[in-house]
């Protein structure tokens, strides 16, 4: 692996941080382990800003993580490396961003070569997918509350808490002294009805009966 020269970056350091987060995160979508980033800028003759490192144990993974890198990367920052090296065998895969240069390793290879120990004197961070604190103690205050909800639900759907079913000769009866009911309260009616209308017949029935006579006399 040449080196080389060193060049006044035209990045600056939080767009190096920000293209070494994307990179970690590409990496982390397909699994990979161990990601890490050196930051070699205090390092005299380092050959980039910063280093992301990551392993696999598959040369399939390797180049699968590879191939994540460079569209993510693309589609989110709008950058593509200057160089690629490694895809031919994906045991050592080198995507050269300029001032960030990717490294993806087989495992073995990763041990073999140990890029942290050659470069002992840089800042390390280790990226994982893992929830942040933060995270954590929010899902610690929603749990208490999903599970009064998931009890208040159970209550609801136990046995104990619902009437229980009538028989079927309750129901009968039941359903035979409701159209009894019924029955009386409309025979009831109906009498109320002829009562309330007898008066008014048997008027009229008068006045027919003394118009007749008018008519006779």
């Amino acid at each position: 692996m040449t080196k080389k020269k060193n060049q006044p970056s035209t990045t600056g350091a939080a767009a190096v941080q920000q293209l070494c987060a994307a990179v970690a995160e590409a990496m982390l979508d397909k699994k990979a382990q161990n990601v890490a980033s050196l930051d070699l800028t205090s390092i005299d003759g380092a050959i980039a800003s910063c280093f992301v490192l990551c392993n696999a144990d598959s040369t399939t993974q390797v180049e699968a993580i590879a191939d994540n890198v460079e569209e993510q990367v693309r589609k989110t920052l709008g950058e593509k490396p200057i160089r690629r090296e490694g895809f031919e065998n994906a045991i050592w895969i080198i995507l050269d961003y300029v001032d960030v240069m990717v490294h993806i390793f087989q495992t073995e290879a990763r041990n073999f070569y140990r890029l942290e120990q050659l470069w002992a004197d840089a800042g390390q961070q280790h990226y994982s997918d893992e929830r942040q604190p933060a995270e954590d103690e929010a899902a610690s205050v929603k749990a208490p509350a999903k599970r009064k909800t998931a009890a208040v639900k159970a209550a609801a759907a136990s046995p104990k808490s619902k009437p229980k079913s009538k028989t079927s000769a309750g129901k009968a009866a039941t359903a035979k002294t409701t159209v009894a009911k019924k029955a009386g309260a409309a025979k009831k009616a109906a009498g109320a009805a002829v009562a309330k209308a007898a008066p008014k017949k048997a008027a009229a029935a008068k006045k027919r009966a003394t118009t007749a006579e008018s008519k006779k006399s």
